[in-house]
């Protein structure tokens, strides 16, 4: 009873209760004194010979697990024959007696089951062919004897069989129906409608037995039982071949049939598997989308599934999520990697992947709807997708649902143009875009179900929220020839990507973090180093860039001397492919991260027309992780990235040029332009900062006195002093003359005038070691103006003019002070030092 569903267990119980009742009224009836009006030896015949037949059944229904849901047996027309002889309570307990001996191998539940059901049977056509025989219900209830059969009883002998099956027929369909999900008019037809006439067959059997021989049918005429018996005999007998002969055809064509249907199913295995392999065959070209439509088809299946949706829109779904990018077989690869934004002509070659794919797909006969689902996986519930801006519930469903899977995979997945977003980023926006982007409904069903599938995929190894696997393990041959196919496609989008680099004016950071990110995509569970020679020092290599395994260790770390591995494949020219080695750096830097344990290096020079570099370093936790072909292929990269590299270091020499200040070294007014308007475009969203602009009082005696070097020396000293005042990420940059400008960040109103109150004392406190003759020790001061964005203004053009405007009127009024004679703030603490010095000396 496990098996069964709740409703089924609600009926098994309400039909053992009903069961028993009938049971027990049937006993109470035989049990009154006028109960029978033959000899109790004659019924006692009956029943032994409906048990008798009990085990001889006709199966009717059949299942592939060989359960006993339906079959009929020989002992009806016994039952039948007791019934219209003895009437309702004795063909009671010859049902009961029959259907228990023909279910002893059933379990419990079921036998007793099929006991209580033939109870309400018998009562139930015993009660309609009591009163159609002319005895009163009270009659019936008291358990009066049937009459004699005639021919004007061969009517009624027919409308209590048809009773007799539909109890019985209807109370077994029941239970099918409940425990296999189907309609219950359904199981009827199919299974029990054609065994009516094998009733009505019976039924008259037993009626036309009693009708011959109804003049012996005597009290004290014992051998009327039995040749009733002998009479019914034959004719049960032949029904019971003809069924069987039958059914056994039946049973023929239904194992046929069964086995027609499991070839067919290992048949569309076999088609969905190919599928599946080509599918992934082509997937596992994009090294940025390798196994994304597995997942997708995963996300896709469960929100399917969640919805209820029927087994062919199920199948459509989940094979067209396999075969969905595959028009994208007609898009260039360089369009596909790209990794920056699109150019209005390249998004028109992505958009028309979708009627490739279809086109491709068109000559296939699926058995279920997979074109829809390829065709309109890019359209937008709003209408503003691709590729017939199809709107609303005039998309398909299956693609509707595809949509929100393909996008949230899109977004978890890292590719050429950005890193992976997290699980709740991802939902964010599948939230944020229902009603626009896709259908509420599905999206909701999406997110009901999503948390608890990418969970069941992380206890697996795989999906967004699993454990990052530094090195891939590859469970099969299929998987390994993927891994190739990758690899493959790899290697030449390697090359391709970095004669993108070298083709880009970039500064040597961007270089080398871009050509670091495409080594470690193409080598997985790598560590992946940049050195570069020192500024001041050949014999040093520094790192400039590292990704993947021990990033929080090497950034930062150098070559750890002279006999330094690394150094001597610069110096030799040399590729290094072997064990790790432990001295090779100096890793310097902090970290709470764990060290993974490194065993294989891979280490190649970079060599720009015969001036070493530096050296691309790869490091792997497996022993031998790195083939003849890794090296091949790095040294081709490192060859190439050269140019990059030396193009890089050049840019940025170029650009600090152009961004310094050459006097003082600070940035220059061009530099903190771009500083700013870049940072007000980051919008409401932008951290605040602030803008001082400083200008020096006092400081036109220094050049007219001393002289302009002297001068420069002094804007030199305070430049320094400016850069250790201001904050660790603020930018000082020099604005013109005497005048500065400083880049406060995450700084408001308040936090700047702090800032501006330290730069006050600093100046102040500084000596300029100048002394003039009637002046005596110069001094200088400094006026103070800032602007707060985004208060302030919301571009570099508002805010410096702000700035500057209370920059002047502090000026103005500390002019406007010491005219006055009262002492400004300078004066004070300059008063209150002297003070100070003259107590101290006296």
């Amino acid at each position: 009873m496990n098996t069964l569903v709740r409703g089924a267990q609600v009926y098994l119980k309400l039909v053992y209760a009903i069961g028993a009742l009938l049971i027990a009224f049937a006993l109470w009836q035989m049990s009154r004194p006028t109960a029978l009006h033959y000899h109790w030896a004659h019924l006692a015949l009956f029943i032994v010979f409906a048990g008798a037949v009990g085990p001889k059944k006709i199966r009717l229904t059949r299942s592939r697990s060989d359960d006993d849901v339906g079959s009929m047996s020989l002992g009806f027309t016994i039952i039948y024959a007791t019934m219209l002889h003895f009437g309702p309570p004795a063909a009671v307990l010859a049902a009961c007696v029959n259907v228990f001996v023909g279910c002893l191998r059933q379990p419990t539940y079921q036998r007793t089951f099929n006991v209580a059901l033939s109870a309400i049977e018998a009562t139930t056509a015993g009660l309609v062919l009591s009163l159609l025989r002319g005895i009163s219900f009270s009659g019936w209830v008291q358990g009066q004897s049937p009459p004699l059969v005639t021919v004007a009883h061969l009517p009624a002998v027919f409308v209590g069989a048809v009773v007799y099956y539909a109890a019985n027929t209807g109370g077994v369909s029941a239970i099918i129906s409940l425990t296999s999900k189907q309609r219950l008019f359904t199981v009827w037809r199919e299974n029990f409608l054609w065994t009516l006439p094998s009733y009505l067959a019976g039924a008259s059997a037993s009626g036309i037995a009693l009708l011959l021989l109804g003049n012996r049918f005597l009290p004290g005429k014992s051998d009327a039982p039995l040749t009733i018996v002998l009479f019914i005999a034959p004719v049960g007998y032949l029904t019971y071949m003809v069924f069987e002969t039958y059914t056994a055809r039946v049973r023929e064509k239904q194992e046929h049939i069964e086995e027609l249907q499991t070839s067919q199913a290992q048949l569309a295995e076999l088609y969905l598997s190919t599928i599946k392999s080509l599918a992934l065959a082509i997937d596992a070209k994009d090294q940025y989308t390798h196994q994304h439509i597995l997942r997708v088809q995963r996300y896709a299946v469960a929100v399917g599934k969640h919805m209820g949706l029927g087994e062919n829109d199920m199948e459509g779904l989940s094979t067209g999520a396999l075969l969905h990018d595959i028009g994208k077989l007609g898009v260039p690869e360089y369009v596909l990697l790209k990794p920056g934004k699109l150019t209005p002509e390249e998004f028109d070659k992505i958009k028309q992947h979708p009627e490739i794919g279809a086109a491709i797909l068109d000559p296939v006969e699926f058995p279920w709807p997979v074109l829809p689902v390829v065709k309109y996986h890019h359209e937008k519930w709003d209408g503003t997708g691709y590729p017939e801006g199809l709107k609303g519930e005039g998309i398909p469903l299956t693609a509707r649902i595809l949509a929100v899977a393909d996008v949230y995979d899109a977004l978890t997945s890292t590719r050429s143009y950005r890193n992976a977003w997290t699980h709740e980023k991802a939902l964010h926006v599948i939230q944020k875009d229902s009603g626009t982007h896709f259908d509420p409904v599905i999206a909701k069903a999406f997110l009901e179900i999503i948390d608890g599938v990418v969970e069941e995929m992380a206890a697996e190894g795989v999906g967004p929220l699993a454990p990052r696997k530094e090195t891939p393990i590859y469970a099969s041959k299929a998987d390994r020839v993927a891994r190739d196919i990758h690899r493959a496609s790899a290697d030449l989008w390697a090359l391709y990507e970095v004669a993108q680099t070298l083709s880009a004016s970039m500064g040597i950071t961007e270089t080398l973090e871009i050509l670091a990110r495409k080594l470690e995509a193409i080598l997985p569970g790598t560590s992946c180093l940049f050195l570069l020679k020192s500024d001041t020092q050949d014999d040093i290599l520094v790192t400039r860039a590292a990704v993947g395994v021990n990033r929080e260790h090497f950034v930062g770390c150098r070559t750890a001397g002279a006999r330094s591995l690394s150094l001597k494949v610069v110096q030799q020219r040399q590729t290094y492919l072997g064990e790790f080695d432990h001295d090779d750096l100096l890793i310097t830097s902090q970290t709470q991260f764990p060290w993974a344990p490194l065993n294989t290096a891979l280490i190649v020079p970079i060599v720009h027309q015969g001036e070493a570099l530096g050296s691309i370093n790869l490091y792997h936790q497996q022993a031998s992780a790195f083939s003849s072909h890794d090296q091949h292929l790095l040294e081709m990269i490192a060859e190439r990235a050269a140019m990059a590299i030396y193009n890089g270091l050049l840019y940025d020499r170029t650009r600090s040029h152009a961004f310094t200040d050459p006097l003082t070294d600070l940035y220059n007014l061009r530099f903190l332009t771009q500083y700013v308007e870049k940072r007000c475009e980051e919008g409401e969203g932008a951290r605040p900062f602030s803008i001082l602009c400083l200008d020096l009082d006092h400081f036109k005696p220094v050049n007219d006195n001393f002289g302009h070097l002297r001068g420069d020396e002094v804007l030199r000293d305070l430049a320094q002093l400016l850069r250790e005042t201001a904050g660790p990420r603020d930018v000082v940059a020099r604005y013109g003359g005497d005048e500065f400008l400083i880049i406060a960040e995450d700084a408001g109103e308040e936090q700047a005038a702090e800032l501006g109150r330290r730069v006050r004392d600093a100046v102040m406190a500084y000596d300029t070691r100048l002394v003039h003759p009637l002046l005596g020790s110069l001094r200088l001061g400094v006026s103070v103006g800032s602007a707060c964005f985004p208060q302030d203004g919301s571009d570099c053009a508002t805010l410096l003019s702000t700035a500057d405007q209370r920059m002047y009127q502090d000026k103005t009024e500390r002019k406007l002070r010491q005219m006055a004679g009262v002492p400004t703030l300078e004066q004070v603490k300059k008063s209150t030092r002297s003070t100070t010095t003259r107590r101290k000396a006296a």
